[in-house]
C-alpha cells in the first residue's frame, strides 16, 4: 500500500494546483465544503491554480489503523401508515446473531424489507405505500432501534424523512438486489479511502465544472439580431460569425459609418429613386454653380476683410490724413484768417461754391470768377483783397500738396469703395438655398457676414484694424464646400452615367449593403463587448476543460485495479466454493471506469459469443450467482454491519439451499444476520446448523399484517418447544385450573395435549429417525445421520408409543359411555419431564 500511496502522490504532483488543494482539502476534512467549492472554482480561473506544483506534502495519505465500528438493529415499532401493517408488538430482533422471521404469503415480510431498504437508503428500494383499502394516514412512520457500538438509539422515521445516516451501512439481499448484480454494470459497494479520495476528486472536478457551466451560462449575448433583408449582405456573414481574436481597430475600421458611406448611400437612394437622370444631371450641376458662386463671395469678403488688406486700409488713411494735413497747414500759411483753411470741410465748401459758379452765376467762366464780379457765396462785389484770396485759394486747391492730398484720399476712398457689400439675412437665406446648404451654413454665413459687416462699419468710421473684431475663419469651410462641389459634379455625372444605362439590381445591392453597415456601425460597442463575451467563453472552456475528471477517472481504474477489482474477483470466486457453484462458467471482470469508479459485471466465462448470464443461467443457477456477488461485494468492509435476507434460497435447489444456509450460519458468527423466509424447510435447516438462533413469527391478523409472535411447533426445535410448552402454557393452565375450575382449564389442556401429540411426532422425525426423512422434505437424507438409527432400543419405543397412544385419543371424539379424562396439570408437567429426560438421554447415546 505504501507503493500505492507513493505513486497518487507523484501523479497529485503532476496535476494543476487547485486539483491539489482539492485533494487536501479531502484528506483534511473528508469531503469539501460550499465554500471550498466556491474558493476552488475561483483558483482554477487563476494562473497559480492551473500551474503544477510539487511543495505539498500530502501526509495524510499516510493510512492509520482504526477499530472497526459494529452496527445492529435491535427492533421496529409503533408503525403507522405504512402499508398493510399494523403490528400491535414491536419486531424485536433479538440479542444473538442470527434472526430468522418466518411468516406465510401477505405476513408483511416484504413491507418490512420495504422500511429497512428505505432506512439504509438503497438505490433499489421501492417506494411506500399506504393500505389502500383504507383512508390517507396523516402520518407514514415508525420508531427505529438499534445500536452502534453497544450504544443505544431510538429514531421516529417519517417515510419522506430519507434514510437514517447511522444505518447507510447495513447490507440488503433480495430479488431486486439479485436482479442487479446479475444484469447490471455496479461498482464495488465498499470502496477503501484512498479509491474514495478519486472519486471525491471526481465529484469536486463535476462540481467546479458544474459551477464554471453556469457562470458561462450566464454570459449571455446582447448583441442585436441583424434584420432579416440584410441576411445576404457582405458584413452579415461577419456580424453573425465574431470571433473572439478580433481586434478593437479591426472591428472599428470595418464598421465604423463614414462620411463617404453617408454620401454614397444618399446618392444611391437619390439615384433609385431618381426618375429623369438627365434632368438630375443638369439640376445638380446648377446647384454646383451657386455653390462656387456661394464660394466666391466668402472668398472674396476673406480677401477685403482679412487682416493684411484691414492693414493696408488703415496705411491708406493714415497717408490720406497726413497729406491732407500737410495741404491744410500749407493753405493755413498762405490765406490763413481763419482758422481751417483747407480742412475737408473748407474743400467741400470750396467745390460747392464752384460748383454753384460753373453752373448758374457764372457758367461761361472759369472759377473763380473775380474780375467785375460778386462772391457766389455772400453776392457781395469782390473787393481786390477778395479777388486776391479768392485767386490763392484756386492755386491752393490746385497746387503739389493739394493733389497729392487728393490722390491719397482717392486712393483710400478707393480701398473702402472696394469692401464687399453686406447681403441681408433675406439674401443670405436665398444664396444658400440656391446651392443646396442647409440651416447650419446658413447660420454660419450670417455669423461670416455680420462680423463683415462689423468691420465694415468700423472702416467706415476710421477705426483702426486692431480695434476689430476679427472675420468669422471661412478656410476650414470652403474646403467642405470645395469637397461638396468635388461630389455634386460626381453625383451629375453618375446621373448623366445613368441617362445612358443604370443597373438597378446593383444599386439596390450596394444600397442594402450600405444600409446594413449603418446598422452594425450603431451597434460598434455591442460588437466589441460581444467579442470580449467570446474571449471570456473560451477561457471558460479551457477552464473546464481542466476540471474534467477524465484523468482522475484514468487514475482511479489503476488503483482501483490494484486494490479492488482482483480482491473483488478473488472473493466472488471463494463465494461461489463456498456455495458450491464453481461448476458454473461465471466470472467477475471490470468493465470501466466512471467518475473516479470502477465498474464491475457478471459474464460467462469464455463464451464463444456475447451472451447475457441471465438469458444462458437457469433461475436457480442466476440466484446462486447473485448471491455470491452480493456476498463478494459486501463482505469485506471494514466495520460490522448487519446483512439482510429476503427470501435467500428462492429456486434453489436441495444442495444450494444447504449451501445457502450453512454460509449465512457462518456469516452470523461475526455479524447480525436477518433472514426473512416462508420456507419452513429453511428455518428447520436453520435451526438445526445454527448453534443459537433467534426465530420470530409474524402473520396477518384483522387488524393488519406484520403482527410477531411465538414460531408454530412446527417451526422449532422439539427440545425447545416442550420446554416452552411445559414452562408457559402448562403454568399458565394450572393457574386457570387451580382459580377457575374444569370448565375454564379444559380448553387450555385440550390445546396443550393436541401440541404435545405433534411435538411427539416431531420428536420421532427430527430425534428418533435421526432426521433421516421428514414429512415436508422429498429428499432422504442418510449421510451422517443413518447410522444414529443403530441406537434405538425397544424401551425407547415403548415411551414412544406410550406417549403416542396417550394423547391421540384427545384428537378424536370419545365415547360418551367411556370418556377420557383430561390430564390434569401436574400429570402433564410429568409427562412432558420424562420425554425431556429421555431426550436428553438419547441425544448423548453412543450409536
Amino acid at each position: 500500500m505504501d507503493d500505492l500511496q507513493q505513486d497518487v502522490i507523484t501523479w497529485l504532483h503532476g496535476q494543476q494546483d487547485w486539483l491539489q488543494e482539492a485533494a487536501e482539502i479531502l484528506l483534511r476534512k473528508g469531503a469539501a465544503a460550499e465554500e471550498d467549492l466556491i474558493r476552488l472554482t475561483e483558483q482554477i480561473k487563476t494562473s497559480d491554480g492551473q500551474a503544477i506544483t510539487s511543495h505539498r506534502q500530502f501526509v495524510e495519505l499516510i493510512s492509520t489503523a482504526s477499530i472497526p465500528i459494529e452496527l445492529r438493529l435491535t427492533r421496529i415499532e409503533n408503525i403507522q401508515g405504512i402499508e398493510n401493517l399494523a403490528p400491535r408488538k414491536p419486531l424485536i430482533f433479538g440479542t444473538g446473531n442470527l434472526t430468522v422471521i418466518y411468516g406465510n404469503n401477505g405476513s408483511g415480510k416484504s413491507s418490512y424489507t420495504k422500511i429497512l431498504k428505505n432506512i439504509t437508503g438503497k438505490s433499489r428500494a421501492e417506494s411506500i405505500r399506504h393500505n389502500v383499502f383504507q383512508p390517507i394516514p396523516k402520518h407514514q412512520k415508525c420508531d427505529v432501534s438499534y445500536m452502534v457500538s453497544s450504544q443505544e438509539s431510538t429514531q421516529e422515521w417519517f417515510v419522506n424523512d430519507g434514510a437514517i445516516n447511522n444505518l447507510k451501512g447495513i447490507d440488503i439481499f433480495d430479488s431486486d438486489e439479485a436482479t442487479y448484480y446479475l444484469s447490471k454494470e455496479s461498482p464495488a459497494t465498499y470502496t477503501p479511502p484512498l479509491i474514495g479520495m478519486f472519486e471525491e476528486l471526481a465529484k469536486i472536478c463535476d462540481a467546479v465544472k458544474s459551477r464554471l457551466q453556469q457562470e458561462q451560462g450566464k454570459l449571455t449575448t446582447a448583441l442585436p439580431m441583424l434584420p432579416a433583408n440584410y441576411s445576404n449582405t457582405d458584413l452579415a456573414v461577419f456580424y453573425n460569425s465574431l470571433k473572439p481574436n478580433i481586434t478593437t481597430e479591426s472591428v472599428c475600421s470595418k464598421l465604423s459609418w463614414l462620411e463617404d458611406d453617408e454620401k454614397n448611400i444618399t446618392l444611391l437612394t437619390n439615384r433609385l429613386k431618381e426618375t429623369d437622370p438627365e434632368a438630375k444631371a443638369k439640376q445638380l450641376r446648377a446647384t454646383k454653380l451657386q455653390v462656387e458662386l456661394f464660394i466666391k463671395k466668402l472668398q472674396q469678403a476673406t480677401l477685403k476683410y482679412k487682416k493684411d488688406n484691414l492693414n493696408n486700409i488703415d496705411t491708406l488713411r493714415e497717408q490720406a490724413e497726413k497729406a491732407r494735413r500737410m495741404a491744410s497747414e500749407a493753405a493755413s500759411v498762405s490765406a490763413g484768417i481763419f482758422e481751417g483753411i483747407g480742412s475737408e470741410t473748407w474743400r467741400a465748401m470750396w467745390e460747392a461754391a464752384r460748383a454753384y459758379s460753373q453752373a448758374s452765376a457764372y457758367p461761361t467762366q472759369d472759377f473763380p470768377v473775380i474780375e467785375n464780379a460778386h462772391c457766389v457765396l455772400c453776392h457781395q462785389e469782390l473787393s481786390i483783397e477778395a479777388q486776391l484770396r479768392l485767386r490763392e485759394f484756386e492755386t491752393f486747391i490746385q497746387g503739389k500738396l493739394e493733389a497729392e492730398a487728393k490722390q491719397s484720399e482717392v486712393l483710400y476712398s478707393n480701398m473702402l469703395s472696394s469692401l464687399p457689400l453686406i447681403p441681408t439675412s433675406e439674401q443670405i437665406e436665398t444664396q444658400c438655398e440656391a446651392a443646396g446648404l442647409g440651416e447650419d451654413w446658413k447660420q454660419f454665413a450670417k455669423s461670416f457676414w455680420e462680423s463683415a459687416g462689423k468691420i465694415r462699419l468700423g472702416l467706415l468710421d476710421k477705426q483702426p484694424s486692431h480695434q476689430l473684431e476679427e472675420l468669422v475663419d471661412f478656410s476650414q469651410n470652403e474646403g467642405i464646400l470645395q469637397k461638396y462641389c468635388i461630389q455634386i459634379e460626381a453625383e451629375a455625372l453618375q446621373f448623366e452615367k445613368d441617362s445612358q444605362q443604370f443597373n438597378r439590381a446593383q444599386a439596390e445591392k450596394e444600397k442594402l449593403n450600405l444600409e446594413a453597415k449603418y446598422f452594425i456601425s450603431q451597434q460598434i460597442e455591442q460588437v466589441q463587448q460581444e467579442i470580449l463575451r467570446l474571449n471570456s467563453l473560451k477561457q471558460y472552456d479551457k477552464w473546464i476543460t481542466s476540471a474534467s475528471s477524465r484523468s482522475i477517472s484514468t487514475k482511479a481504474s489503476v488503483i482501483a485495479d490494484a486494490i479492488i477489482t482482483d480482491a473483488y474477483v478473488k472473493r466472488f470466486n471463494q463465494e461461489l466454493t463456498s456455495l458450491g457453484a464453481t461448476r458454473l462458467r461465471v466470472e467477475l471482470v471490470k468493465t470501466k471506469a466512471q467518475k473516479g469508479k470502477s465498474l464491475h459485471r457478471l459474464q460467462l466465462k469464455s463464451a464463444e459469443h456475447n451472451v447475457s448470464v441471465e438469458s444462458i443461467l437457469s433461475e436457480g443457477e442466476r440466484r446462486i450467482i447473485s448471491l455470491a456477488a452480493f456476498l463478494a461485494d459486501v463482505i469485506d468492509k471494514p466495520y460490522i454491519a448487519p446483512f439482510i435476507f429476503d427470501d435467500p434460497i428462492s429456486s434453489l435447489d436441495q444442495t444450494w439451499e444447504e449451501k445457502t444456509i450453512e454460509r449465512l450460519v457462518a456469516l452470523s458468527q461475526t455479524r447480525q444476520v436477518i433472514i426473512f423466509t416462508h420456507r419452513l424447510s429453511m428455518l428447520g435447516m436453520l435451526s438445526e446448523k445454527a448453534d443459537e438462533i433467534h426465530t420470530i413469527h409474524i402473520r396477518q391478523e384483522p387488524w393488519g399484517a406484520g403482527e410477531s409472535g411465538e414460531v408454530p411447533l412446527y417451526g422449532k426445535k422439539p427440545e425447545s418447544a416442550l420446554k416452552n410448552l411445559q414452562g408457559e402454557r402448562v403454568s399458565q393452565a394450572r393457574k386457570i385450573y387451580d382459580e377457575l375450575g374444569q370448565e375454564a382449564y379444559y380448553p387450555l389442556a385440550k390445546a396443550i395435549c393436541s401440541d404435545l401429540r405433534i411435538l411427539t411426532e416431531r420428536i420421532v422425525e427430527c430425534v428418533f429417525l435421526a432426521d433421516v426423512i421428514q414429512r415436508h422434505r422429498r429428499a432422504v437424507n442418510t449421510q451422517g445421520k443413518i447410522h444414529q438409527l443403530a441406537k434405538i432400543s425397544v424401551a425407547d419405543c415403548d415411551l414412544i408409543e406410550e406417549i403416542m397412544t396417550k394423547y391421540s385419543c384427545y384428537e378424536h371424539s370419545q365415547s360418551p359411555e367411556a370418556p377420557v379424562e383430561l390430564p390434569t396439570p401436574d400429570e402433564l408437567n410429568a409427562d412432558i419431564t420424562k420425554i425431556l429426560v429421555w431426550h436428553n438421554e438419547f441425544s448423548k447415546r453412543a450409536a
